[in-house]
């Protein structure tokens, strides 16, 4: 990398990321890297397909609650998040707007919380990647406070997931996401890994065993890279699986989100983890034109991005002396 990417050009790149990793990999999931291959060669760029070209499922549907629960009160409240968890589920079993694609663990707690259910008792025990995928606004909210970084991302996989492996997931994304928001230079990929295993082994060391793991399959090629991680909904695959994804190329977004989405499997939550950290590392502006304009939901996303920019020491205001 050689040109700087400013910190808001990163939160827009967050979360425009997740989105674009999202739209590109929905029309993909479930399939075998293989039948992906011999359906549609390489997969690179939006397909009208499942839910349409471009169109976002669960994976930023979810994230945008959370940022919308961040952003109404200032900072992640567990309460307030599960609140807007269990409107966002209540809506679309109303009708008003569809929850695509979502999870069995997302889509029964949800549904506990808008029937009353309290978020201490929600969850349910899975070690899905829901709580993972959603994760990153926690990531730009609090990339200069780990340890309310750390918290935050546990209680909210809690809301729904309650497996460790699942915050554990969890607080490796929000992690992730906050690395690449406070990187300056070119990353240390061994050193990106060290820290990411120190972050999450104390919330679970099986997790972190696997993400260590990585360090022996960057010169790989995806395909060797993915047999090592897997490609299922489990968050002990789709996570490393992002993590992999992003080291492999981690100054060409492009690169990233294609290894992801091709890998098959989980394809849109691998697109929208690897996208949003990819995103955070490289801004909105390394994202390729054709995506961000073409992605759903573009414009909301950018002012969710901007507003928690806001809210943060790099978003603040210099005060300057009167003079």
């Amino acid at each position: 990398m050689t040109d700087k990417v400013s910190i808001l050009d990163k939160f827009k790149g967050t979360l425009l990321g997740c989105a674009v990793g999202d739209a590109l990999g929905a029309p993909l999931e479930g399939l075998s890297a293989e039948a992906i291959k011999n359906r549609y060669g390489l997969v690179t760029d939006f397909i009208d397909e499942r839910f349409g070209a471009g169109r976002v499922t669960d994976d930023t549907q979810m994230t945008i609650t959370l940022a919308q629960a961040i952003l109404e009160m200032g900072r992640f409240i567990k309460n307030h998040a599960a609140f807007k968890f269990g409107r966002w589920m209540e809506n679309s079993d109303k009708g008003v707007k569809e929850a695509r694609g979502v999870g069995m663990a997302s889509a029964t707690a949800c549904r506990r919380l808008y029937q009353g259910v309290s978020p201490e008792e929600s969850g349910v025990d899975s070690a899905g990647c829901g709580a993972a995928m959603r994760t990153s606004p926690l990531g730009l909210r609090y990339y200069h406070d780990l340890e309310t970084l750390k918290k935050a991302a546990v209680e909210q996989a809690r809301i729904t997931h309650t497996d460790p492996e699942a915050a554990a997931g969890a607080a490796a994304i929000a992690y992730a996401v906050a690395l690449g928001i406070t990187e300056d230079g070119e990353i240390d990929r061994l050193s990106f890994i060290q820290k990411t295993v120190d972050f999450v082994a104390p919330i679970n060391e099986k997790i972190a065993g696997k993400i260590r793991g990585l360090s022996d399959h960057l010169g790989a090629d995806p395909e060797d890279g993915f047999a090592y991680t897997g490609n299922g909904g489990y968050v002990m695959e789709t996570v490393p699986g992002a993590l992999l994804a992003l080291l492999l190329s981690p100054y060409d977004f492009e690169k990233t989100v294609i290894a992801a989405v091709n890998a098959g499997g989980d394809t849109d939550s691998l697109g929208a983890m690897a996208g949003a950290v990819s995103g955070a590392f490289n801004g909105a502006s390394g994202i390729p034109e054709r995506w961000k304009a073409g992605v759903e939901g573009k414009e909301y996303v950018e002012i969710l991005a901007v507003r928690l920019y806001t809210l943060t020491p790099a978003g603040k205001p210099v005060s300057r002396p009167f003079v």
